[in-house]
């Protein structure tokens, strides 16, 4: 049972149809420019969203690999036919958008987000279970938030997204404790997929060439990770599993090396060998990874991989699972694991 861990819609107006009337005036508005532009959180694109004031680049990098309506999910079918030529029985959806919004009015933010949600539950639900999403929270209300969870795991959410930055709040910060604990409690994961909603960390320049520097875009989630490792956070939800998505993972043995050295110079900590399983850390990795070495670190049983359907970036491998499968340097035990059951486990599949 073969479950990538990693896919994405890019999201389409036929979402923004599940805005409530009380919230019409917040519906996003679709915005097309001249010429192309890499401004506006866009990898290159003349397609926006208006939400709140801000831009926001459409995503999707032109592909002609995807089939019509697969991307947006308008044809779920012709998605599905897709999973079943690579022999995967379920694919986990990540948005696009949501990876990077930052909203000044909460309630344009909730507008957009139950939008989506519900979306998001009425082309998933009848999939059989094939396609398993990622709910979005309203990070700054508790109470929409709950609200959101509840019905999201109702229909078919499998995971909680949150990005490696919530506003300029690392992840440890206890304004967040409220999702933690509601995710834990429905047995939902949080997903800390690479983005950012840090408005300071987005409007450093760390690139002139016109694309997203690669690390600069990976970077809030590497310390997402620390602030956690260093913190109680695990501790103070003791069932609550924690993923890194799209990040790649040859940064793991770097960051816990790090970590490791302040913990032990402080005295706080001296016992290394099983973090990511005490911490219920899981991470995705790529296909041409050294993944041996990496697993060394997050263990065996931590370690998930994913195809980024739906995008066409350099984090884009859609057969990703089946070159995990082939790679002759992996024990078969641990290619099982990163494909298959590790995900199950995590997403709660």
């Amino acid at each position: 049972m073969i479950i990538d861990s990693d896919t994405h819609i890019v999201e389409n107006e036929a979402i923004w149809k599940f805005v409530s009337k009380a919230d019409e005036k917040y519906k996003p508005i679709a915005v097309e420019a001249g010429e192309v532009s890499y401004a506006a959180y866009s990898s290159g694109s003349k397609r926006f969203w208006m939400i709140d004031g801000r831009l926001y680049g459409r995503g999707g990098q032109p592909s002609e690999v995807y089939g019509e309506g697969t991307r947006d999910l308008y044809n779920t079918a012709a998605r599905m036919a897709d999973m079943d030529k690579r022999g995967h029985a379920v694919q986990v959806i990540y948005p696009s958008l949501f990876l990077n919004i930052v909203c000044k009015d909460v309630k344009a933010e909730r507008a957009a987000v139950r939008a989506y949600n519900r979306y998001m539950a009425s082309v998933c639900d009848g999939s059989g279970g094939k396609l398993r999403w990622v709910a979005v929270p309203v990070v700054r209300d508790v109470e929409a938030t709950n609200e959101e969870l509840e019905f999201a795991k109702k229909h078919g959410a499998c995971g909680v997204l949150l990005r490696g930055y919530e506003g300029e709040r690392t992840l440890d910060n206890p304004d967040l404790d409220p999702i933690l604990a509601k995710a834990s409690d429905l047995d939902m994961p949080v997903c800390i997929h690479i983005g950012n909603a840090s408005l300071n960390y987005a409007n450093i320049e760390n690139s002139k060439s016109g694309y997203r520097n690669v690390l600069g875009n990976s970077m809030p989630t590497l310390i997402a990770f620390a602030a956690l490792m260093l913190s109680d956070v695990p501790a103070k939800f003791p069932k609550l599993r924690i993923g890194f998505i799209e990040a790649a993972s040859e940064w793991v043995p770097f960051a816990v090396h790090r970590c490791k050295k302040m913990l032990m110079h402080y005295g706080l900590r001296d016992n290394f060998d099983n973090i990511f399983a005490e911490n219920r850390f899981y991470v995705t990795c790529e296909a041409d990874e050294d993944v041996a070495r990496i697993a060394k670190v997050t263990g065996a049983d931590n370690l998930l991989v994913g195809t980024d359907y739906g995008h066409a970036d350099t984090s884009t491998e859609l057969d990703a699972p089946g070159i995990i499968l082939r790679r002759n340097d992996l024990d078969s035990s641990l290619t099982r694991k990163i494909v298959s059951d590790n995900a199950k486990r995590f997403y709660a599949i």
